[in-house]
């Protein structure tokens, strides 16, 4: 069993992001990095010596776009979604790759990460194909088998970091698409990475990300999506991430936007 682990960075403190990281040396284990707006810099020599990293560049833009670049040139048997922030151990990579071959049944593997916003997971290993109360998807957490049911399962470009409207989001339409397709979606209780900083669903929400989070939700809830924003915008204010005012009408364009273009 080989595993990629696939990391998506921009710019040249990016690349330095990278070099920072913890990328311990695992038998079977790899690390593929996908470079935007790398400006003609070098590669850090620390990344550059390492046999087991290899360095590309992308023109393109978009968190969602790098990843799916990656998805194109991966040839191991899994491969690992990351990003340049992250702390693993050769444990953690480890044992998701033991999970991910022990489970030859299974297409799509969410774990857990640690962070200093605790995040509430199922307490055993279940199955995705009901999404378990209150779970939500990160980025960082997925790893996917690669075979013929997985090779078409590509994150939407016009959601994620750098999309111009919605700002957020590509991973729950990554799982969404996944279950839809009849995937073998489960969760497994195995923290593969840490992450040391605020992520996305935990800074303070700019109007691109409230786009992305209205919009998810009138996707993954077709009938009651109106009364959901409410509560999401309850949320959102009690977490002091958004005002309520400012909130609603935003989640509320962003949801009206995905239900006009899946009607054309």
């Amino acid at each position: 069993m080989t595993l990629q682990v696939l990391i998506s960075t921009c710019s040249p403190e990016g690349i330095s992001r990278v070099a920072a990281m913890v990328l311990p040396a695992v038998e079977g284990v790899e690390y593929l990095v996908m470079w935007q707006r790398h400006e003609g810099g070098e590669v850090p020599e620390a990344l550059d010596e390492r046999p087991d990293v290899r360095v590309m560049r992308s023109e393109r833009i978009g968190l969602s776009a790098n990843r799916n670049d990656l998805l194109d040139v991966a040839t191991a048997d899994a491969v690992l979604i990351a990003d340049d922030d992250l702390r693993y151990t050769a444990e953690s990579l480890a044992g998701a790759r033991d999970i991910i071959a022990a489970h030859p049944e299974v297409d799509y593997f969410s774990f857990r990460h640690k962070s200093p916003h605790p995040k509430a997971y199922p307490a055993a290993e279940c199955s995705l194909a009901r999404l378990p109360r209150g779970f939500y998807q990160t980025s960082f957490e997925v790893a996917l088998r690669r075979n013929e049911c997985t090779a078409g399962l590509r994150y939407r470009e016009d959601f994620g970091v750098g999309a111009p409207y919605f700002g957020c989001g590509e991973e729950e339409l990554l799982l969404l698409e996944a279950r839809k397709a009849g995937l073998n979606c489960r969760f497994f209780p195995h923290t593969v990475a840490e992450h040391p900083g605020d992520t996305t669903g935990h800074r303070r929400a700019d109007k691109r990300v409230l786009h992305g989070h209205g919009a998810v939700i009138a996707m993954l809830y077709p009938w009651t999506w109106p009364l959901r924003l409410v509560f999401k915008a309850r949320r959102l204010a009690r977490a002091k991430q958004a005002s309520f005012p400012g909130a609603l009408p935003a989640l509320t364009a962003g949801a009206v936007r995905v239900k006009a273009e899946r009607r054309k």
